[in-house]
């Protein structure tokens, strides 16, 4: 996302305007799942961030959660119609980015595209022998139906069993209807209490590696925020204060330091799907340790 200096200096307007003009500006998120989902926490402390960051040129923000939690394909067609949400955070893909305006600033390096197999705790010897993909494709993975993944992961040859609830997914596992179910590192610990309560653990050693960036999106006519949150993002990473949110949160930072032990097994995989314009060449934006491998 590009903007010319004419337009910076009209959104940069509107947003001041519409701050004077309201006081504090609301931004309209997605509640979470279940009262226990733990899973955006990162994310909404990324967006305060980059909206403080900004608080001097575009006036004071604060978040509301709104009373409904959609699926990500309904979200973003709330979104497109002016409904509901102003920022979804999301892994980014061709048609999201068509539909709607990405802030295209991975919000945690790229970390959710490294992804730890979670299996019933009786299964974990079955992946301790699992040196490459096509080991990894004796096995069938559970995902979301309307998750970028699924696509992923069957473009790599596994087989995917899909469901429309996040937390069914847990219980299909539980039951035996699919091996594994791949879930972002930064995840893990916001669903301890998943794990637990399903007969379930994460499997470290070995980890699942593509390019997915997560990114906020806003609508298409939302120049103003997508403006202020793309300088927000950029000012985050380069003061330093993204890299220091993404190393203090439990769930990025205790990710981060599996990463860097360099402990894990790793088998890349392609995305497909990823778009043209992901900012693949700004090594400050990724966690290089892992994608310098990654096709």
């Amino acid at each position: 996302m590009r903007y010319s200096i004419r337009a910076l200096s009209c959104c940069l307007a509107a947003a001041i305007a519409a701050a004077d003009a309201q006081g504090t500006t609301l931004i309209r998120v997605q509640p979470p799942a279940t009262a226990d989902d733990q899973r955006d926490d990162y994310a909404v402390q990324v967006l305060e961030l980059a909206l403080e960051q900004t608080r001097h040129d575009f006036g004071p923000a604060s978040l509301h959660r709104i009373g409904l939690r959609m699926t990500q394909n309904r979200a973003m067609r709330e979104m497109r119609n002016g409904r509901y949400i102003d920022v979804l955070w999301m892994m980014t893909t061709s048609a999201r980015e068509e539909q709607l305006t990405p802030v295209r600033i991975p919000l945690a390096a790229g970390m959710l595209g490294v992804r730890v197999p979670v299996l019933p705790k009786h299964r974990g010897e079955a992946f301790e022998e699992i040196a490459d993909l096509a080991e990894l494709q004796q096995h069938v993975a559970g995902q979301g139906h309307d998750w970028p993944d699924t696509a992923i992961l069957r473009h790599n040859g596994i087989r995917v069993t899909t469901s429309t609830g996040y937390e069914t997914l847990f219980r299909m596992l539980e039951l035996g209807r699919f091996d594994f179910f791949p879930r972002g590192i930064q995840e893990l610990a916001a669903e301890e209490d998943l794990y637990q309560r399903y007969g379930l653990v994460p499997y470290p050693d070995l980890l699942l590696a593509y390019h997915a960036p997560n990114y906020f999106f806003v609508a298409p006519d939302n120049d103003a925020l997508a403006l202020r949150l793309e300088t927000g993002l950029e000012r985050a990473v380069a003061d330093g204060s993204l890299e220091a949110l993404m190393r203090s949160h439990p769930g990025t930072g205790n990710g981060l330091a599996h990463l860097e032990s360099g402990d894990a097994r790793i088998i890349p995989l392609e995305n497909p799907d990823l778009p043209e314009l992901t900012p693949i060449d700004r090594d400050e934006l990724w966690l290089n340790t892992v994608f310098d491998e990654i096709p």
